[in-house]
């Protein structure tokens, strides 16, 4: 098995120095890491598991709830009010801050749930 040598190894060459901001989207990024990993034990009580991934600093939560009340115990649960919500096709995206790191939840299939009720374009019905 051959290794690549690390090319700052050689004489002459040296890493850059992290840059303070470097370095604090790196600790950003770990800690989303740790959320992320930690979400599904973290939410086991909800009732739908989420699946959680994080990148660029940000946790993502996708979550298919089954009804407007599952749904309401997500954004309840994680602090999120309703003017942070975005219907994005089949999804609402709702934008957060969970234990410091920026995060989003993605309810799939929340639009159809709310037109169920609402109607399609979220018509007052009497």
């Amino acid at each position: 098995m051959t290794t690549l040598a690390d090319p700052f190894e050689t004489p002459g060459r040296t890493r850059p120095t992290p840059t303070p901001a470097a370095l604090a989207l790196l600790a950003q990024c770990r800690k989303a890491k740790t959320i992320a990993d930690t979400a599904p034990a973290r939410f086991e009580e909800m009732p739908t598991p989420p699946a959680a991934s994080a990148a660029g600093g940000e946790v993502q939560l996708v979550v298919h709830p089954q009804s407007l009340t599952d749904w309401a115990r997500w954004t309840a649960e994680l602090g999120i009010h309703t003017h942070r919500m975005t219907n994005v096709g089949p999804a609402t995206v709702c934008r957060f801050e969970l234990d410091g790191v920026r995060a989003r939840l993605i309810g799939i299939g929340v639009p159809a749930l709310l037109a169920k009720v609402y109607g399609p374009k979220g018509a007052h019905h009497a």
